[in-house]
């Protein structure tokens, strides 16, 4: 890992950058497991917020927060390269989706993580929402979690 300052920038759907959350996410959360990002839905990205830390032009960590209207908005794909994993990445883009989230009114955010990262989103003050299952799309376990802003609605208001 080069000695460079990570800058964090929104991506835009189709662009090259946006070509590399595709390679990011297929290395990460795809191939170790003998899948591919190719056969996930990605049907609607354009409306959705991309943001990415990247170290010069290389996206080195990124993620996506979903709008679809409701009063939840939704976590989704986090992907932090290897060599730069525990070096506050993905706090980096939790907090700015959290602040986007609260400016928007949202009552929260929603997320479904595989179970080993569950400490990693416990500690920005997500809670377990349900029992642990496995999507049809990928053979690792995931549970839902949740970052209630309002203490007063619940997860399903």
């Amino acid at each position: 890992m080069e000695d460079q300052a990570i800058e964090y920038r929104v991506i835009e759907y189709g662009s090259p950058d946006y070509e590399q959350t595709l390679e990011l996410r297929d290395a990460c959360l795809r191939r170790p497991w003998g899948t591919s990002i190719a056969d996930d839905d990605l049907i609607g990205e354009e409306d959705d917020f991309i943001y990415g830390a990247f170290q010069g032009t290389r996206l080195v960590g990124m993620a996506i927060l979903q709008d679809r209207g409701d009063r939840w908005n939704k976590l989704r794909y986090m992907a932090v390269d290897q060599d730069f994993r525990r070096l506050g990445i993905g706090s980096v883009i939790a907090r700015a989706f959290e602040t986007r989230s609260r400016a928007a009114g949202k009552a929260g955010i929603r997320l479904a993580a595989r179970t080993h990262v569950v400490a990693f989103y416990e500690t920005l003050g997500y809670k377990l929402d349900g029992q642990p299952f496995v999507p049809d799309h990928i053979p690792i376990p995931h549970i839902h979690m949740i970052l209630r802003f309002d203490q007063g609605s619940g997860p399903h208001s």
